[in-house]
């Protein structure tokens, strides 16, 4: 049986935890943010500060992802869930190269994506949209994006691994900014703590 997909099942509008279908937010705006908090959940957090962040975090992912709802279902099969939505429709996993340059950022990056899907399917998604448009609707464009568009311009750029001294300027010129998010900062603590510890011995 083939996999859901786009030609034979519409996106869906509920998810399912527990056995138990609750209904979901579909926006992709919404899921951007839902997207960014989930990357910003500090894994094996062990300090109350961390958990606390935690908590705070995984209570407006649910909030964004359930219209302010909170499910009463475990958490880790509530994340299970809502990970799974947030992937879009199944498809062949992507081995990107660990340790290598972040080339896509939707912070800094959106104007770009949502120009190039206008102008290769039509589909306006800036302020002058007033209704939804489905996250895995908008997962699918953006990944078949094609062509010579700014964003996969930028890309290609930010990608480059070659030793061409014009590419290699290019590529420190696009390159996006470096930011930690909670896990990284909590990861740095770590090893700071660690460094002073072996000093002060």
């Amino acid at each position: 049986m083939l996999r859901p997909n786009y030609a034979c099942d519409a996106p869906p509008t509920q998810i399912e935890v527990g056995g138990a279908m609750y209904d979901v937010e579909t926006d992709w705006r919404v899921w951007i943010d839902i997207t960014r908090l989930l990357g910003d959940l500090i894994p094996n957090a062990d300090t109350d500060e961390r958990r606390r962040h935690n908590a705070e975090t995984w209570s407006q992912i649910q909030e964004l992802a359930f219209g302010g709802a909170l499910v009463d279902e475990h958490p880790a099969e509530v994340m299970r869930a809502v990970c799974d939505f947030a992937q879009g429709y199944p498809c062949a996993p992507i081995r990107r190269e660990p340790g290598g340059p972040r080339v896509l950022s939707h912070d800094y990056d959106l104007n770009w994506i949502v120009l190039a899907i206008r102008a290769q399917f039509g589909v306006d998604l800036s302020y002058h949209r007033s209704d939804p448009f489905h996250w895995w609707e908008f997962r699918l464009m953006e990944q078949a994006l094609s062509g010579d568009h700014y964003i996969l311009s930028l890309m290609d750029a930010r990608g480059y691994k070659g030793k061409d001294l014009e590419l290699i300027k290019r590529r420190r010129m696009c390159a996006l900014p470096k930011e930690e998010t909670a896990a990284e900062r909590a990861h740095s603590e770590d090893v700071m703590a660690e460094i002073l510890a072996d000093t002060e011995q």
